[in-house]
């Protein structure tokens, strides 16, 4: 009988729990985001008159429809009087994209300066991670645009977002140094103009560096003989080093670290294949600074020893991570147009899926935040931003039932046919060749055979 009683309260208890759950409904999309998108539209132009669309939560259901069905114009042109948004024509859609871009670059510039300011009122220490991305349009062969991202590990958002062109390098420079931000990049990111604007900031950096692509000196001034120090070395060691940059000399502090054996082998494999493309021969100084992680940091050598320092740039892959979902979900790197005013619209939109998903992700950190403190049962941000991405494509989606189907299906007309064209298709006149035929027999069947001489 008692543990009947105990079964029957820990019953009513989590039934409890769920009707507060379903009292509380999750935020829509305005609410996601909590942007005035009536008010962004107009000031943008992105919808100055409602002719045919009525609001901007419809507009950017059509845009993020777009973006993320990889429909055709006209198949959206459908989508948009099935959702009965408005009765539009692939061109009317067309231009409509086209004007979105602004609206697009606004909302998402709106979401980063919030973050950013949330950021730099909290207390806690800011690990910002970066990294870019080559995105190209379909038949390119180099390169046409680089997204360029900063991330912050905690709360795990995107806290910066650039789109360039191929001439936009990898640089710590692009976004703002912060105080109490330690700021993580890979050996893309060491270059003397790149680091110059941290050195010096109230920021920290962590960057991972070639053997020879930063001029380091020792105190007197002299260049450092770094491959020689690394002959040296059986164990993790560090030195101070110094860096002349166009704003003055600084200290910084750095750090080799052997690698395993494994990761040796692929790193002198990678080497000697890229000197192989270049026809040249690997030199014997590449090969052994192969065998090290070779990092330079700003951070304080009393609070943040070596090994905490290698733990902190080992940290950086969260961001790899971060740009294969990007790429794996919402497909980012698939450019589908040519037009770069669409191919504007086409990218914003989906960095603006990629930035609400970050909004559900912290809604569900609110409702349930032992699932990311866990050490044990550690959350999943794989599976999690699957499951929203998914929830937020039905949204978008919207109900496109059969009932539905049949009764717009008269004015369907005008996406599902295809307009007059000079070379008819060749199923549609064999339908017809087919149907003129049975007609054909079915008269002779009729009248009899023809008698008259």
């Amino acid at each position: 009988m008692e543990s009947s009683t105990k079964y029957d309260g820990e019953a009513n208890q989590l039934l409890k729990s769920i009707q507060r759950m379903i009292e509380k409904e999750p935020p829509g999309i305005e609410q996601a985001l909590q942007i005035d998108l009536e008010d962004t539209a107009r000031q943008t132009g992105a919808l100055l008159r409602k002719r045919k669309i009525h609001s901007a939560v419809d507009l950017l259901r059509m845009v993020l429809m777009y973006v993320l069905s990889d429909w055709s114009l006209k198949m959206v042109a459908s989508w948009a009087l099935l959702q009965e948004i408005g009765f539009l024509s692939d061109v009317a859609v067309l231009k409509r994209l086209r004007g979105c871009s602004t609206w697009l670059g606004k909302l998402i510039g709106i979401i980063l300066e919030r973050r950013s300011q949330g950021l730099q009122e909290t207390t806690r220490v800011r690990l910002r991670l970066m990294d870019a991305s080559v995105i190209n349009r379909p038949g390119a062969k180099g390169t046409d645009w680089r997204l360029h991202l900063g991330l912050t590990l905690w709360p795990l958002s995107i806290d910066g977002i650039e789109i360039t062109d191929a001439h936009g390098g990898e640089t710590l420079a692009r976004f703002a140094p912060q105080a109490n931000e330690i700021r993580v990049a890979d050996r893309g990111y060491a270059f003397v103009s790149s680091l110059t604007p941290l050195l010096g900031s109230e920021g920290f950096l962590v960057t991972r560096i070639n053997w020879q692509n930063l001029p380091l000196e020792i105190q007197t001034g002299e260049r450092l003989d770094l491959i020689g120090w690394l002959k040296t070395l059986e164990s993790p060691g560090e030195q101070v080093v110094w860096l002349t940059t166009p704003t003055g000399r600084f200290s910084l502090r750095l750090i080799a670290a052997p690698l395993p054996p494994e990761v040796i082998e692929r790193a002198q494999q990678h080497a000697r294949k890229n000197n192989s493309k270049k026809k040249r021969t690997v030199s014997p100084n590449t090969l052994l600074a192969a065998r090290f992680l070779l990092l330079v940091t700003t951070l304080p050598v009393a609070d943040w020893p070596s090994p905490r320092v290698i733990w902190l740039y080992r940290l950086r892959w969260q961001i790899e991570l971060a740009i294969k979902r990007l790429k794996s979900l919402i497909h980012i790197d698939h450019l589908r147009v040519q037009d770069p005013r669409m191919v504007q619209t086409y990218l914003l939109g989906k960095l603006l899926v990629a930035l609400i998903l970050d909004e559900l992700i912290q809604y569900v950190f609110s409702r349930q935040p032992d699932w990311f403190l866990s050490l044990d049962r550690p959350l999943s941000i794989w599976r999690l931003t699957q499951y929203l991405w998914e929830s937020l494509r039905q949204w978008i989606l919207g109900s496109l039932s059969w009932i539905r189907f049949l009764f717009f299906l008269p004015a369907l007309r005008r996406y599902f046919c295809d307009t007059p064209r000079a070379r008819p298709q060749l199923l549609a006149w064999a339908r017809a060749f087919l149907d003129y035929q049975a007609e054909s027999s079915s008269f002779r069947q009729n009248v009899g055979p023809d008698v008259s001489p």
